[in-house]
């Protein structure tokens, strides 16, 4: 609790105006970054709040107010805000003219942004594309009534392992590889029962909320008039009784499916961690058969399954291949679901969650069900601009990253960051050299693996080669057609991911998408990403007061760093290599201390209720690693900041805010911060005091 008392000082201090410092007279920053960040912090404070009593509504109690959530938006904050600008640079970009235009992998991307922006083209095209695809994998049992529909020679089996052929996607289970634990330098495959897999192919705004929190009733009734579209597509009439008894087991078996998986998430609820178990390929069949399945619509055939993914890909597997299985007593389960299950129902299942997942590529009828059922629930009342679906679901990242970075130079930025991290880095091991819980071998771990931490900032370097760039969309056809457009670079992608799974780790690749704001570090290899969407203009510029790089971005950076020694981080080694603890009095101070975190957010209640109106009080042991991250994270980044401010030349003031002293500007640019988006048009905590708190142990 030293730490808590240190910040909650220093916080009270500094913001309430106890003299920390003589504030002498200053120059005020006149760039147009100072003014537009000056006016943001500036509208979002609360001057009635006091900041000793409640800082998260002093720093952002004005934000709503000045902010209001724009009617196409499901939730608005600095992060949303930003991410916008990001998109409307992309949107010029993508409809304007530049010297790389001719470079075929540009051509790629514009004919990939042009189908999506012809909307009379889509219309034309109609349900036929999605059709095709259902067509030749079986039908659709649903809409064609008691017509022939090629169903005795397609089994569910069959038609599940083409798709997972196709685009890996099973409606059942999620296939695929991740850095071997035990070995970093190997992939090992993995496999998860999961009832999301297609949808997540897919990008949707919607994919961090609770889809289960939709209206059953909307969502059965969207399931009716999808199912009827798709039928009158088809021409052919059925009888509404017999449809709506198929409909009816349809819906009860997604449901069911769905009470299968959420058993493992209401585990993590718990705190506890998702079971993994190692087997090789033989031993999972002989597990998953202990379920004794008796008819046909429950036998699996793993290897069978599994060997249908690599089958274009020139990638042998046999019986013997290891395996991670999440939560293996969910296979059971899924075996006697099957087995009570008709073959009928589990490809109308399969063909469902097809449409389903595609209806964004699809005609206008089409999406305007799925802003009926996913976004008016959450009172949003229009739908973004097709420019911005356009972009959002642009998958050829590499390419608009490529041209966005070409036109809107980062290299300066990139350099600033690199250089404010590897000092907060440095702060860090001082940090750990001068903690109490951590013996001198526990401290020469971690610092090693600080040494050796991968610093990956901006974009990848092969940015620079235009060849490589060629190369990585060699092969990828792109017409004028969107859907096909869209499943072909599903294929696409699907396949350049699975040939790499023999090949040896590569603990420099980058994995994440340059212009999407997801800072993240990767426990298996020893990495942390930072997109270059993290450190653009306004809130990480070049000629900031330190205050307000340091107090937004940095305390990411801090965060990410702070993850490699998490309960989690403790882990690894510095190579990412599962890592076994021996001194057990190191092992118990540190659980000690993570119990504290624990504890202390256990204690926390959301502004919300649960579905029996009760409050929602924070699950801490399921929160546990980010708030460590958050709290060593911002602690660092402060300590980092100051230290600048010894050497630093006096610094400038923001506008309007030139009665604010450098220490309390880094904290109200940190609530300000557009990465953790702390300043959001709806109230977080029932008690924002307690916001303080949180970020500040």
């Amino acid at each position: 609790m030293r730490l808590l008392s240190l910040f909650f000082s220093v916080i009270v201090a500094r913001v309430i105006g106890i003299p920390t410092r003589k504030l002498a007279d200053c120059n005020v920053c006149k760039s147009d970054a100072c003014r537009e960040i000056g006016e943001a912090i500036r509208r979002g404070i609360d001057g009635s709040s006091d900041p000793c009593i409640n800082f998260y509504n002093y720093g952002c109690g004005s934000w709503p107010a000045h902010d209001p959530i724009p009617p196409s938006e499901l939730q608005w904050s600095t992060d949303d805000k930003y991410s916008l600008r990001i998109s409307r640079r992309a949107k010029g970009l993508l409809e304007g003219k530049s010297k790389y235009d001719d470079l075929p992998f540009i051509k790629k991307l514009k004919q990939y942004y042009r189908s999506c922006m012809d909307e009379d083209a889509i219309e034309r095209q109609g349900l036929t594309p999605i059709m095709t695809l259902i067509d030749a994998n079986g039908g659709w049992p649903i809409i064609m009534g008691k017509a022939s529909t090629g169903l005795k020679n397609f089994t569910w089996q069959e038609i599940d392992n083409t798709y997972n052929q196709l685009f890996a996607g099973s409606s059942f289970f999620n296939i695929k590889y991740e850095t071997n634990e035990e070995d970093a330098t190997r992939h090992i495959l993995t496999i998860s029962i999961d009832n999301s897999v297609l949808s997540g192919l897919l990008w949707d705004e919607l994919e961090e909320e609770d889809e289960s929190s939709l209206d059953p009733n909307l969502y059965l009734d969207t399931m009716i008039y999808i199912i009827k579209a798709f039928a009158k597509h088809k021409k052919v009439k059925i009888d509404s009784i017999s449809m709506s008894e198929e409909i009816k087991k349809l819906y009860t078996f997604e449901a069911n499916f769905e009470n299968i998986t959420e058993l493992s998430e209401q585990e993590v609820l718990k705190g506890l961690d998702m079971n993994e178990t190692k087997m090789t390929i033989s031993e999972l069949q002989e597990y998953y058969d202990l379920a004794k399945p008796q008819n046909l619509t429950a036998k699996i055939n793993w290897l069978q399954t599994i060997q249908f993914i690599f089958k274009n890909v020139n990638v042998s597997i046999n019986s013997s291949e290891p395996v991670i299985v999440y939560n293996k007593e969910l296979l059971h389960k899924l075996a006697h679901l099957l087995d009570d299950t008709s073959p009928r129902v589990l490809v109308n299942f399969i063909q469902w969650n097809l449409v389903n997942a595609f209806i964004p590529f699809l005609n206008k009828n089409m999406r305007d069900i799925d802003f009926e059922l996913k976004y008016k629930a959450y009172n949003v009342t229009e739908q973004e601009p097709r420019w911005k679906t356009c972009i959002d679901y642009i998958t050829l990242s590499d390419a608009l990253s490529y041209l966005y970075i070409k036109r809107y130079n980062v290299t300066n930025n990139i350099k600033a960051a690199i250089k404010m991290m590897e000092e907060i880095k440095t702060e860090m091991k001082e940090h750990i050299l001068h903690s109490e819980w951590a013996d001198n071998s526990t401290k020469k771990f971690i610092i090693a693996k600080l040494d050796n931490l991968i610093l990956q900032v901006g974009y990848p370097e092969w940015y620079n080669n235009q060849t490589a760039l060629n190369e990585r969309y060699e092969g990828l056809l792109v017409g004028e057609n969107y859907f096909k457009n869209a499943l072909s670079m599903l294929i696409y992608e699907k396949e350049r991911f699975f040939k790499k799974f023999r090949e040896p780790v590569d603990r420099y690749e980058w994995t994440n998408h340059p212009l999407i704001k997801n800072p993240f570090y990767d426990y298996t290899n020893n990495r942390i990403s930072i997109p270059v969407a993290e450190i653009l203009y306004p809130y990480f510029t070049l000629g900031m007061p330190l205050a307000v790089n340091y107090g937004a971005i940095g305390m990411v950076f801090g965060h990410e760093i702070a993850h490699s020694f998490d309960s989690d981080g403790m882990q690894y080694d510095k190579f990412g290599n599962k890592h076994s603890w021996h001194n057990e009095k190191t092992t118990e101070a540190f659980d000690k201390k993570v119990k504290c975190f624990v504890d202390q957010y256990n204690n926390f209640i959301l502004n919300t209720t649960d579905e029996d109106e009760e409050p929602i009080q924070i699950n801490g042991l399921l929160t546990k690693d980010e708030n460590i991250a958050d709290n060593v994270g911002l602690a660092v980044a402060f300590a980092a900041f100051q230290k600048r401010l010894v050497t630093a030349e006096l610094q400038l003031k923001l506008p309007g805010l030139k009665n604010v002293t450098d220490e309390q500007l880094f904290f109200l640019s940190f609530v300000n911060n557009p990465a953790y988006s702390l300043c959001y048009t709806f109230e977080i905590w029932e008690n924002s005091r307690l916001f303080l708190f949180s970020f500040l142990i």
